[in-house]
C-alpha cells in the first residue's frame, strides 16, 4: 500500500510542507514564469482575447480534464464514496474518509478566504466566486480526495498490484489536473505547486491523526 508506514508519511509530510512553504515565498516563481513563457512559444494563446494556450479544441480538453478537481464533481463523487463505504467496509471507514476530504475543503476554503483580495466574503462569495487563486483549490482538493478514494479503496495485502494501479491511477489523476490548471491558464505553476504540496500535507497528516486511535504514529 503506498505509505506503507508512519515513518514514510512523516517524511512526506515535511518535505510537502517546505515545499509549500516556499512556494508562499515565491521560490518556483522563475520556474513557473519559464513554463508560462515555453507554453507560449510552442502553443501560443487561442485567441487575443484569451491567456489560454493553443487551440479551441485543446482548451476544450484541458478544462475536461480541469473538471476532475471541481467542487461540483468533488462533491457528488465524495457522497457516493461515502455511502459505497458505509456498505461495504462499515461506519468507521467512511468516517475516516468524509474526516480527511471533508477537513481539507474546509482547509482550502479558509487559506483562500485568507488570501483573497475580497473587500467582503459570505456564503455567496464562496459557492460563486474564485476566492483566491493561491493556491490552487482544484490542485489541492484533486489530490486530498483521490489519494483517500486509493487508501480506503485497496484491498487485502494479498490484491498488491489492485493496491498499485489504484495509487498509481490516482497519482496520474492528481497529476493531469494540475497540468490543466497551468495549461488553461487557471493559475500560475506556482499556485498548482502549491496545491499539490499543501493536498499532499493534509493528506498524511490526516492519515497520521487517524493513526493515533490504534498504534503510536512511530510504529509500523
Amino acid at each position: 500500500m503506498f505509505f506503507k508506514t508512519n515513518k514514510t508519511l512523516i517524511i512526506v509530510f515535511t518535505i510537502s510542507l517546505i515545499v509549500y512553504l516556499l512556494s508562499c515565498f515565491g521560490a518556483f516563481d522563475g520556474f513557473s514564469a519559464f513554463i508560462s513563457k515555453s507554453l507560449y512559444n510552442a502553443l501560443g494563446y487561442t485567441n487575443k482575447w484569451s491567456h489560454s494556450y493553443g487551440p479551441p479544441w485543446f482548451v476544450g480538453m484541458i478544462n475536461d480534464i480541469s473538471s476532475l478537481g471541481s467542487r461540483e464533481l468533488i462533491l457528488i463523487i465524495s457522497t457516493f464514496m461515502y455511502f459505497y463505504l458505509r456498505m461495504i467496509k462499515g461506519k468507521t471507514d467512511a468516517g475516516k474518509f468524509i474526516f480527511t476530504v471533508g477537513l481539507g475543503i474546509v482547509l482550502i476554503l479558509v487559506t483562500k478566504t485568507i488570501t483573497s483580495n475580497h473587500a467582503e466574503i459570505n456564503f455567496n462569495t464562496i459557492l460563486t466566486e474564485t476566492l483566491s487563486n493561491f493556491p490552487s483549490g482544484h490542485t489541492f482538493i484533486a489530490t486530498v480526495m483521490y489519494l483517500s478514494m486509493a487508501r480506503h479503496l485497496s484491498t487485502q495485502r494479498k490484491y498488491e498490484p489492485v493496491n498499485k494501479f489504484l495509487f498509481i491511477s490516482s497519482a496520474i489523476i492528481i497529476a493531469l489536473v494540475g497540468i490543466s490548471r497551468f495549461v488553461g491558464s487557471g493559475h500560475t505553476v506556482t499556485e498548482v505547486i502549491a496545491g499539490w504540496s499543501l493536498g499532499l500535507c493534509w493528506y498524511t497528516f490526516a492519515q497520521l491523526f487517524l493513526a493515533i486511535d490504534h498504534k503510536t504514529i512511530f510504529n509500523k
